[in-house]
């Protein structure tokens, strides 16, 4: 299973769309947990085409950097049983509603 992290601003709701920046830093996470950062290029270019203010720059470097870290340590969606407690989560929530009928 490959995971692909795709760096963007926070998502936002308006008239009926949602909308976010797409920020062109991705990270592909190997299988065995070994990663590439991705579009670094495609990052500087629109960096100075859309004139991303320096703080974007220092945010969203300093996300690629705690990303990178969650990786390593197989943190959030990287650690091992994720998928498992998340998936469990879930069906626990579907046979709770189904009692509730």
């Amino acid at each position: 299973m490959y995971y692909y992290c795709n760096l963007s601003s926070p998502f936002v709701f308006d008239n009926n769309a949602i909308k976010y920046i797409d920020y062109d830093l991705d990270i592909k996470v190997f299988p065995d947990m070994s990663y590439s950062l991705l579009d670094e290029d495609e990052y500087e270019l629109h960096r100075k085409e859309m004139s991303y203010p320096d703080v974007i720059d220092k945010i969203l470097k300093r996300n690629v950097d705690k990303l990178i870290s969650w990786i390593q340590q197989k943190r959030g969606p990287f650690a091992p049983d994720f998928i498992d407690v998340w998936t469990n989560r879930y069906k626990f929530q579907l046979d709770m509603q189904s009692d509730d009928c």
